[in-house]
C-alpha cells in the first residue's frame, strides 16, 4: 500500500482559545491536501483560510508539531493520509466573521476555551484527541496561554 495523500493543517490559537472546525458532524482542526508544489507551511495557512475565512495575514505559523497518519478510503482505493500539522498563532480579532467552507461539509468555525473544548471532543476522532494533548504538553503553547491577556 504505497498510496499516499500529503496534507497540512494547524491548531490556531488566539489568546486561551483555540480553532476548531465542526466537519461532517465532527469537531477537528482545519487540514487540507497539498497540492502539487505547495509547501506545507503555506498549504497550512491556505486551508485554515478556506476552511474558516480567517484571513492569512491573520496568521502567524509558531512552529511545526508532530504529524499525524491515518488511513482514508478515495474511492474505494486506501490511501495514508500523512498531515504535517502547525501550532499557528492568531493575530487578528477574535469576534471577526468566520466562513464555514459548507462545500466541504463544515457546518461550523469557533473559538474554544479548554473547559468548552472538553465538552465536545466526544463529537472528535482520536486523532484530534492526541493531537490536541500534544499541543497541551507543548512548552510553546503553554508560554503563550501563561502571557496571553483574557479575552
Amino acid at each position: 500500500m504505497g498510496n499516499k495523500i500529503k496534507a497540512a493543517g494547524g491548531v490556531v490559537v488566539h489568546g486561551k482559545k483555540i480553532l476548531f472546525i465542526k466537519k461532517n458532524g465532527r469537531w477537528e482542526f482545519p487540514k487540507g491536501r497539498l497540492k502539487k508544489g505547495d509547501k506545507k507551511k503555506e498549504a497550512a495557512i491556505r486551508e485554515i483560510f478556506e476552511e474558516t475565512g480567517i484571513n492569512k495575514k491573520d496568521l502567524e505559523v509558531i512552529k511545526p508539531l508532530i504529524p499525524t497518519h491515518d488511513n482514508v478510503k478515495v474511492r474505494g482505493n486506501t490511501f495514508v493520509k500523512e498531515t504535517s500539522w502547525y501550532l499557528i498563532r492568531f493575530l487578528g480579532d477574535s469576534k471577526s466573521k468566520m466562513m464555514p467552507e459548507k462545500k466541504e461539509g463544515i457546518t461550523k468555525c469557533k473559538w474554544l476555551t479548554l473547559s468548552e473544548i472538553v465538552l465536545i471532543m466526544k463529537d472528535s476522532r482520536p486523532l484530534v484527541h492526541y493531537l490536541l494533548e500534544f499541543v497541551l504538553q507543548d512548552s510553546d503553547y503553554k508560554n503563550f496561554r501563561k502571557d496571553w491577556r483574557k479575552l
